[in-house]
């Protein structure tokens, strides 16, 4: 059963403040809302602490019908009306433009085993728009992507920022995936190889003074010679049309210079559904606080997705931060991700189950329902869905219960779920979205319409 959020501390303040810049009265502006936190003091670029002259706000919940209310584990989905507005556009074949979805998150997310499901069941529905934004070479040892391989020599190096002495030191321009390649040496090869189909290949990469320049190689054809060169520091793309094929894609360093390279996204000429897969093992939500606010914001408008997910709390269960500091942090990023994308909708996956071992056994890690606890009144707040993860499995102790499988669907470390443990809970999670969606159109009284084969992008 959906829980009522009680709203305090920083929530209650974006309530306020969101509330108060919406024109809206008591929580409608929250609930109608998919600016998250673009209002909040926080997003305003203010304190994450509450300002004094904000009055309190009395916050009242609109009664809602169950559909509204929550959708299997997924709860809020009338947060969700931008997106589901824009698949209905695509299944009546009125849209021209993908739909993009773009989930951030830490090793869960970086594996791509559940969003590959969740892809596959929303492209399956929709339309396959691409295979989305994927890391050239190898931003870690053991990159993992459905459909995906890369590699790289060893003249590239990943680039991601880190933690010296408690301060996080690195410029914090990484580009969409967090995670940077850089190379200066002549003949630096970094590629990738995917079995999904494009017709249209974009490389993402950062323009900066004395920027060296790269060759782009497509299936072994020389298609361009690429420079970075620019007055001042900024995103940059080159886009290439290709054969609507699978394709291998290398780029080499021109040695001319310092070459940041961030990666590539594989489109099709054909409107549908991508959804990228940005996870960094061992990442927190608090991660995106240490990138530069403003090359974020470059990426996040660029990439336009129509839904942002943010998949963490796994790692912030091991944490000492308090439950004050982790909420802060949380209303912080969902802040920048509304300044760059204002229009986009927004969802909070929660994390799966965490098992530790007790006197008496393995059992629920205490501090996952704290939280999800956050989680869930941070995303009450900011006007965002959420999902339940670890009630999607089966509620506490489900983790403890997938390893006994045969075939288990959860890792022997009970942190991490097995390929099929990932399917699982990606499918459910799908279903879930599509039963909201299907919710969606009933209430707004649109008849099934079939989406338009074939239907190409403006």
């Amino acid at each position: 059963m959906a829980k009522t959020p009680v709203v305090t501390g920083v929530c209650a303040v974006l309530v306020a403040a969101l509330a108060a810049s919406c024109g809206a009265r008591g929580s409608a502006g929250v609930e109608g809302s998919s600016q998250v936190a673009a209002t909040s003091a926080v997003a305003r670029g203010g304190a994450s602490t509450a300002p004094s002259d904000v009055p309190p706000v009395e916050v009242v919940t609109p009664r809602a019908t169950a559909r509204e209310a929550q959708m299997g584990a997924l709860e809020r989905p009338a947060a969700l009306r931008r997106f589901f507005e824009a698949l209905a556009l695509l299944e009546s074949g009125q849209g021209h433009d993908d739909v993009r979805v773009v989930q951030f998150g830490d090793s869960h997310t970086a594996a791509d085993y559940e969003t590959s499901a969740v892809r596959r069941a929303l492209q399956t529905r929709f339309g396959d728009g691409g295979r989305g934004f994927v890391a050239v070479g190898q931003p870690w040892k053991k990159y993992v992507q459905d459909g995906v391989r890369t590699g790289m020599t060893r003249e590239w190096q990943p680039e991601r920022g880190k933690l010296v002495h408690g301060k996080f030191v690195g410029d914090g321009c990484y580009g969409l995936g967090g995670v940077c390649l850089l190379a200066s040496k002549r003949g630096a090869r970094a590629w990738l190889e995917a079995s999904a189909v494009a017709s249209q290949i974009e490389i993402a990469f950062m323009e900066q003074p004395a920027g060296g320049s790269f060759e782009v190689f497509v299936d072994g054809n020389r298609l361009a010679r690429v420079p970075t060169n620019g007055a001042h520091t900024a995103s940059a793309w080159k886009s290439f049309t290709v054969p609507e094929a699978a394709h291998k894609i290398e780029i080499r360093a021109g040695g001319d210079g310092d070459v940041r390279v961030f990666g590539a996204t594989l489109d099709r000429a054909q409107v549908g559904v991508v959804y990228d897969a940005i996870g960094i093992n061992g990442a927190r939500a608090s991660i995106a606080l240490h990138y530069n606010e403003a090359h974020m914001a470059e990426q996040l408008k660029h990439r336009a997705p129509g839904l942002v997910v943010l998949a963490y709390g796994t790692n912030e269960s091991v944490d000492d931060a308090s439950a004050q500091t982790y909420e802060r942090q949380l209303v912080d990023v969902l802040g920048r991700v509304a300044r760059a994308v204002p229009l986009a909708s927004c969802l909070l996956l929660g994390p799966p189950d965490r098992a530790v071992e007790t006197e008496t056994g393995w059992t629920t890690s205490p501090r996952m329902a704290e939280i999800i606890a956050v989680q869930r009144r941070v995303a009450e707040a900011a006007g965002c869905a959420f999902y339940d993860q670890m009630e999607a499995m089966g509620g506490e102790g489900a983790m403890a219960a997938w390893t006994t499988e045969d075939p288990p669907r959860a890792a022997k470390d009970r942190v991490h779920l097995t390929r099929d443990g990932y399917t699982s809970v990606g499918t459910t999670f799908a279903n879930d979205l599509l039963r909201a969606y299907a919710a969606f159109r009933a209430e707004k009284g649109l008849t099934p319409a079939a989406r338009v084969a074939g239907a190409h992008k403006d």
